[in-house]
């Protein structure tokens, strides 16, 4: 019965977390429409608030569920072998990503829906798709810069692998822990492109997060994927420093060659990650037998 007791407690912390992600992204907007603001010009400014907001919500929050409990964040200082592998593992991801966005084009020449999906979510992530780059201010088309690749990428952090993932990590093996974690990561991206390839890059993020220790780790991950995977194009489109089109094409070719290569190292980084976890485990056990012994 406790069992169950316990089951219930970390859904319901889980669902009052989710709500919590949606309802501050809600707040925002609607707190935006009232003032007037079109969230597609001010985006930088849009998700810079709620990303702030979200932050100090959840670091309360992740502090409230650790009350006479476990304390729920991991944030160990990584080594700088854990940051290499990051780095690699980064890179890799995009790698991943770059052939699952080849695949479904090409599957989407047969199958009209997909062709749909893919129109949004070039949309979603483009943010001059649908509107004109002289449009939007230089100081927002900043502010986006910094918050895609610093602010939200913390965010999301929090609240999937901190939160979410560290709830159920105590109670299923953290494989599964991982899986659920990252569908519902997925699912909140809403497109279901999208979907897909945030589902898998959540799996990796929860793993690293989980064999590290650190928080910090699995969020440089995350913020080198937003920044090379969109962050600079972003900022390279929106024209803040002239036409820079041909370079832009130019370098996001030779950048997804260099990320499809790096696919085996970011695999070797991940390997090497779960090797150190492996190693540190076994030093501990060791040193925690003397002390049993002395004990008795």
């Amino acid at each position: 019965m406790s069992k169950v007791i316990d089951g219930l407690g970390v859904l319901f912390r889980i669902l009052l977390a989710v709500f919590l992600f949606v309802l501050i992204q809600l707040a925002v907007l609607l707190g935006f429409k009232a003032a007037g603001l079109d969230t597609k010009i001010y985006n930088g400014l849009f998700s810079t608030v709620y990303g702030t907001i979200m932050i100090g919500a959840f670091l309360l929050f992740a502090y409230v569920l650790s009350f006479k409990r476990d304390k729920l964040l991991m944030t160990s200082k990584p080594n700088c072998m854990q940051v290499f592998s990051a780095i690699v593992i980064a890179f890799g991801l995009l790698g991943l990503v770059n052939i699952y966005i080849y695949v479904a084009t090409v599957i989407s020449q047969y199958f009209v829906p997909l062709q749909e999906d893919l129109a949004q979510y070039n949309e979603n992530v483009d943010r001059f798709a649908t509107i004109e780059a002289s449009t939007v201010p230089y100081w927002d088309t900043i502010l986006d810069f910094i918050s895609s690749f610093m602010i939200i990428p913390f965010t999301e952090e929090l609240v999937f692998r901190g939160v979410i993932f560290g709830e159920l990590k105590n109670k299923i093996p953290p494989v599964l822990a991982a899986v659920i974690s990252s569908l519902i990561f997925g699912i909140l991206h809403g497109v279901s492109v999208h979907i897909g390839y945030a589902f898998i890059c959540g799996i990796v993020l929860s793993l690293v997060y989980y064999y590290t220790g650190s928080i910090w780790v699995s969020y440089i991950v995350h913020a080198l994927f937003n920044l090379i995977g969109s962050s600079v194009f972003a900022l390279m489109d929106s024209g803040i420093f002239g036409d820079l089109t041909d370079i832009s094409n130019f370098s996001a070719f030779f950048l997804a060659v260099f990320e499809i290569i790096c696919i085996l190292p970011g695999i070797a980084g991940f390997l090497l990650i779960m090797a150190i976890y492996k190693d540190k485990n076994k030093k501990d056990e060791v040193i925690s037998v003397p002390e049993a012994e002395a004990a008795v």
